[in-house]
């Protein structure tokens, strides 16, 4: 952002000396006032007073005498008051006078040096009280004023004295013209008709090749149609379109009112009508348009407030990153000084106001590269110290900042910030943004610039908003809320203490106060929670606690049956794949419904796909087996144990791997791998197939082989294995290469299903009861 500073400084050194210029004009009128006043009073010492007719005058062509080398002198005391001196003065019959080669001094009560004034020609109308100067008329005060004209009238009777020719004047280092001049002597006026032009150089040059000194020693320059001053009011009016200008800089308005103190100082200055101020100082260009301008100084002249009113607008010019600013009712501008400068501190809007900051110029074609617009009911901007750039602003009443890329592209967002306050800060140099601070209740939206079913509208609300920008694009880099902070996009919802998101990366970052994700089908929460929205995947870590509502929200991918009741999982950390339906957590992970569990080092759900795995130290107990004892039947849970464990909705199975361990109340089953499955209408097991080192555990009873399907219907296994074979604690022990086991019955049949001509063996031991 560019400042608004060249008012700082600007035409300081003109109004410092429109003082001087009114003295030195008056001076001139009462030189001229006193001279013709002595010599009517000289001429008229004689006459008898007269009336003027009403018609024209019409000056007599009689002459009555000639006096050659004229000279008269008028004393005060003892002290020479005037000394008038031509070399011809001409009489006429109506007693008018016509002086040629005329000079006039008048002297001071005090010293040498008297006022002057000459021209080649001089006449004095005594009927109607004229006096004309005409040719080559000069005028020098003692304190340096020179007036240059070819013509000047003044009339006795109305001190009035005017002229309708060019004049020139200068003293010291200020000269002046206008064609045509009027001084009121009665009111204190002195009034510039037309083509009115004031320089005030920065001082006496001897030589005039010589730069000024100062950095403020520039020569300052205002024309205008018009120009009037007031000596009893102190100001100083231009009209009729007034431009100053410093150098490259420029001030301008319809008219210029200004107001002087005391110490006649300029104290106010005003601008009224298409007012206007260009600064072009390097790196600080900037202009100010609006209807009326009032410019406020110090008792050193120097500026202190600017005030730009109604439809007030200002613009940088030559800025990298441009800076446009309006207001509904005014901007104000003030400045501090330092030195001999007056610097720009300060800049306030009232009205509902709007300060846009394009994006760097030299960015314009980098995808990142944003423009912002700030509005606001009211606007403060503040520079650094050294006047040249920003260091931060206010933004008060309903409050916007809209951060709009510069290049519209797929993966380009617009971001909009509300909130009833901004405070923002600068980076060292440039004018650039660091951060906009939104408080009291802020809320952020970010959209995509061209909507996608895949990328929805974004929504930040907390108490406290800031968004941070990138230095070289000024784009937003992160948006970071604090306190009670909430986020938003289509069914995805979260809370935290603090949530933070980067544009970068789109990631969303949730900390404190138990962070909390949801949408349709389950709500997680844990210590910490990122969503990565670019790439639909999402991380929680600590105390991680996922609630599926039901059983149908995880798709049936767990191994649940209730179809209505929730579903728990909780772990130390998760990660999700929203697109693929694929939810991953680790260390320590547990799911559950009422009585039934999952328990691993890690748990995978895929919820798409309708299946799940768990791996490292796998416990569950997800189904019930039935059983019935003496007549009666009943469903008992069954326990297992695994490094892996695979469920598929799709044939309702439960596969276990590696040190399978299955416990049914009083019978166990250890193997390398089983395949458990699983009834559709209840969570009772229809049959468990193991393989590889099986081993069945029951009461008085064991058996041992490569495979095994234990049917829970009619409570069957069969055992399979080089060979197969069962111990029973009171019949003895079976072996073969199929093993048949009626548990119910209590018997165990020795097959195979190859056949009778299997040349399988089957080997029987019997123990004796020695009690029979």
């Amino acid at each position: 952002m560019q400042e608004i500073t060249r008012k700082r400084a600007f035409a300081i050194g003109l109004r410092a000396r429109f003082p001087l210029i009114a003295r030195t004009v008056a001076i001139f009128i009462l030189t001229v006032g006193i001279a013709f006043i002595a010599i009517s009073y000289y001429r008229l010492r004689n006459n008898k007073p007269f009336r003027l007719k009403s018609e024209i005058p019409e000056l007599s062509k009689e002459i009555t005498g000639i006096i050659e080398g004229y000279e008269q002198r008028v004393t005060k005391g003892d002290r020479l008051y005037l000394l008038l001196k031509a070399s011809r003065d001409i009489t006429y019959s109506d007693g008018h006078h016509e002086l040629e080669a005329v000079s006039l001094a008048v002297y001071p009560p005090e010293g040498d040096k008297p006022d002057q004034i000459s021209a080649t020609r001089a006449i004095y109308d005594q009927k109607n009280s004229m006096i004309t100067f005409l040719g080559d008329v000069k005028i020098e005060t003692k304190d340096a004023l020179k007036v240059n004209t070819e013509s000047l009238w003044y009339n006795q009777a109305t001190e009035i004295a005017h002229t309708d020719v060019p004049m020139t004047f200068t003293r010291e280092n200020i000269s002046g013209r206008s064609t045509g001049a009027v001084v009121e002597a009665k009111n204190k006026k002195l009034i510039l008709k037309k083509e009115v032009e004031i320089t005030v150089a920065p001082q006496v040059l001897k030589d005039p090749q010589a730069k000024p000194g100062s950095s403020r020693s520039r020569p300052v320059t205002i024309r205008s149609a018009h120009g009037i001053f007031e000596q009893a009011s102190m100001k100083l009016s231009f009209s009729g379109g007034v431009t100053a200008e410093q150098e490259r800089d420029v001030m301008s308005g319809d008219n210029l009112f200004a107001t002087l103190n005391e110490q006649k100082r300029l104290q106010r200055v005003e601008l009224r009508g298409n007012s206007y101020l260009r600064s072009m100082e390097e790196g600080r260009a900037t202009e100010v348009n609006s209807v009326d301008m009032d410019f406020f100084l110090d008792k050193d002249q120097r500026l202190e407030r600017a005030l730009a009113l109604r439809d007030a607008r200002a613009k940088s010019l030559d800025s990298d990153a441009e800076m446009q600013a309006t207001a509904a009712n005014l901007i104000e501008v003030t400045f501090q000084a330092q030195g001999e400068r007056s610097l720009l501190r300060q800049m306030r809007t009232e009205g509902r106001s709007v300060i846009n900051l394009s994006a760097p110029k030299s960015k314009a074609n980098d995808p990142r590269a944003a423009n912002k617009r700030l509005s606001a009911d009211s606007v403060k901007l503040f520079w650094r110290v050294t006047g040249r750039d920003l260091e931060k602003a206010e933004a008060l009443g309903d409050a916007e900042l809209f951060v709009d890329p510069a290049v519209k592209s797929a993966n380009s967002d617009r971001k909009t910030l509300t909130a009833p306050r901004f405070d923002c800060n600068f980076f060292e140099i440039g004018n650039l943004a660091r951060t906009f601070t939104a408080t009291e209740g802020a809320k952020a939206v970010i959209e995509p610039t061209q909507p996608s079913k895949e990328k929805g509208t974004r929504t930040l609300t907390s108490q406290t908003i800031t968004a941070v920008f990138v230095k070289e694009t000024q784009d937003v880099d992160r948006l970071d809320a604090l306190g009670n902070a909430k986020f938003n996009e289509n069914d995805r919802n979260g809370v935290a203490a603090s949530i933070s998101y980067a544009a970068s990366d789109e990631v969303v970052r949730m900390r404190g106060g138990e962070p909390t994700v949801w949408d349709s089908r389950a709500r997680t929460k844990a210590v910490e929670l990122d969503s990565n929205l670019r790439d639909e995947v999402s991380y929680s870590r600590g105390k991680t606690a996922t609630t599926y509502y039901s059983q149908e929200q995880t798709n049936g991918a767990t191994p649940f049956t209730k179809v209505k009741s929730p579903v728990y999982v909780a772990s130390d950390r998760g990660e999700f794949h929203h697109q693929s339906g694929v939810a991953i957590y680790t260390g320590n992970a547990r799911a559950w419904q009422d009585d039934n569990f999952v328990r691993a080092d890690k748990l995978t759900i895929f919820v798409n796909d309708k299946k799940m795995e768990a791996t490292g130290r796998v416990q569950s107990a997800v189904y019930n087996a039935r059983r019935r004892v003496e007549g009666a039947s009943s469903t008992v849970p069954v326990f297992a144990s695994a490094e892996s464990m695979f469920y598929s909705e799709a044939n309702r199975l439960l596969h276990y791997e590696i040190n399978v361990d299955i416990r049914t109340a009083t019978d166990r089953v250890t193997s390398g791998g089983a395949d458990v499955y699983l009834s559709r209408e209840t969570s009772e097991v229809e049959k468990t197939i193991a393989q590889t080192n099986v081993v069945l555990t029951q009461p008085n009873r064991k058996g041992i082989g490569d495979w095994m399907q234990y049917t829970t219907t009619d409570e069957v296994a069969v055992l399979k294995g080089n060979p197969a074979r069962v111990e029973e604690s009171e019949k003895g022990s079976t072996e073969g290469g199929r093993l048949t086991v009626y548990v119910r019955e209590g018997r165990v049949i020795a097959d195979d299903v190859r056949g009778p001509q299997s040349p399988g063996r089957v080997r029987s031991t019997h123990k004796v009861n020695s009690k029979q």
